[in-house]
């Protein structure tokens, strides 16, 4: 009877362990419309990849198309750094240009500074 009982007991435990037991809210296995969802994902998922390697190509192109086109340029004249003493001509028009800019800026301060002093009403 012992033996049974126990032989019994092996039997309906290992009977449970071995089962697969279903949760809710997942797809069991076999389900068409899992398998319907599981393509549906694998076939946006290589849309995805496609897109990405797409992207990436354009990205590579834009990239290529830049440096050729800098490549093209004209190189930029050369100008020297050493400093060209300014001539006499020159030097007596930065110093008429430069008392116009401050007389003209006085001219404007002058009238906000008239506005400021007038009699408040």
């Amino acid at each position: 009877m012992k033996a049974a009982a126990l032989i019994l007991l092996s039997v309906l435990c290992a009977g449970t362990t071995a089962a697969q037991t279903y949760a809710p809210g997942q797809p069991y296995v076999g389900d068409p419309m899992a398998d319907r969802l599981r393509a549906r994902i694998e076939s946006q998922r290589l849309q995805s990849e496609q897109q990405a390697a797409y992207a990436r190509q354009h990205q590579l192109n834009t990239r290529l198309t830049e440096m050729e086109i800098r490549a093209q340029r004209q190189p930029e004249p050369y100008v020297p750094l050493v400093d060209v003493p300014a001539s006499p001509d020159a030097r007596i028009r930065a110093r008429e240009a430069a008392t116009a800019r401050r007389e003209a800026v006085t001219s404007g301060v002058g009238q906000i500074d008239d506005w400021l002093a007038r009699s408040p009403r």
